[in-house]
């Protein structure tokens, strides 16, 4: 679906700065329109003047504000056409440039929004909120453009700002392990039962006639014998230390206070010491907060 991406910028060269950026990557330039007060023509610079009408009658040249009301009446019909349009205007009446870029890719979308934050495109929100405070209530075809001084004299206004959170991730040491293999002693004792074999000799009284066999010379030999105690030692691996790395992940919640500043306007009449606090009810369905808007076309009927 072919979407319109709307950026406001403080000048004309910032807006044809951003065009640059966004051929850079592949844009078409016929897909962009700069619309501003300063934006030089064929004749050179053109300055617009109180009760422009949308088209000279003398030339046939359409205005900038005609230019602009022709765009977005194509785009929603003269019947559906949203307040915002009307800021549009009232942003170039007071010496911004209006870039309008056409996206037929869904997928570029992004990008563009963030190429033109990135070249300096200014949240309309806030300036419809200064400009309310000024007793702004819509744009006024028969208002006249501001000069170079009122467009300064209007800037200068307390600044409303907002801060950012960046969480990001470092890599710090929380300490380690370190093994050691070193030799060690541990007494054990044991029990063995060992058997020896002594030789014994009886001496019986006895009282018989001798024989022959009794007469004869001879002699017995025995063995004693003694087991001792035999020692030996082998080594057995009964467990292996693996040293390695182990990931894992956590997700940890960020609580974080930001700070910003809002600017309130007090209307003072007499005797009245009331604070009014600037609160711009501006539609959502085609708004951004972040410097630029996304408007999705409308068939008309």
């Amino acid at each position: 679906m072919t979407q319109v991406i709307v950026g406001v910028f403080d000048s004309f060269d910032e807006a044809e700065s951003a065009v640059s950026r966004l051929e850079q990557v592949g844009l078409n330039r016929a897909d962009m329109e700069v619309h501003a007060n300063d934006q030089p023509g064929a004749a050179g610079e053109r300055t617009l003047v109180a009760n422009e009408p949308a088209t000279s009658p003398a030339t046939g040249e359409v205005s900038v504000f005609g230019r602009i009301e022709h765009f977005f009446g194509n785009l929603f019909g003269a019947d559906n056409r949203p307040e915002e349009v009307g800021h549009y205007q009232e942003a170039v009446r007071r010496g911004s440039a209006l870039l309008i870029v056409t996206v037929s890719d869904e997928a570029h979308v992004a990008t563009v929004r963030s190429m033109l934050r990135e070249a300096g495109a200014v949240d309309i929100d806030e300036r419809v909120a200064h400009w309310k405070s000024s007793g702004y209530a819509g744009f006024d075809s028969t208002a006249r453009p501001y000069t170079a001084d009122e467009v300064t004299t209007d800037r200068e206004a307390f600044a409303v700002t907002r801060e950012s959170l960046e969480v990001g991730k470092r890599e710090v040491e929380t300490g380690g392990v370190r093994v050691y293999s070193r030799a060690t002693e541990t007494p054990v004792t044991e029990t063995v039962s060992l058997r020896e074999e002594h030789a014994t000799i009886e001496r019986r009284p006895v009282d018989r006639v001798a024989t022959a066999a009794d007469l004869k010379e001879g002699s017995v030999e025995i063995r004693e014998t003694a087991e001792h105690a035999v020692v030996a030692k082998t080594a057995h691996v009964v467990e292996e230390v693996v040293v390695g790395l182990e990931t894992t992940e956590r997700t940890e919640t960020i609580n974080e206070t930001l700070r910003g500043t809002d600017v309130q306007v007090e209307h003072v009449g007499v005797g009245d010491t009331g604070i009014k606090p600037v609160d711009p009810e501006l539609p959502t369905d085609v708004r951004t907060t972040d410097g630029t808007s996304v408007v999705t076309p409308v068939k008309r009927p």
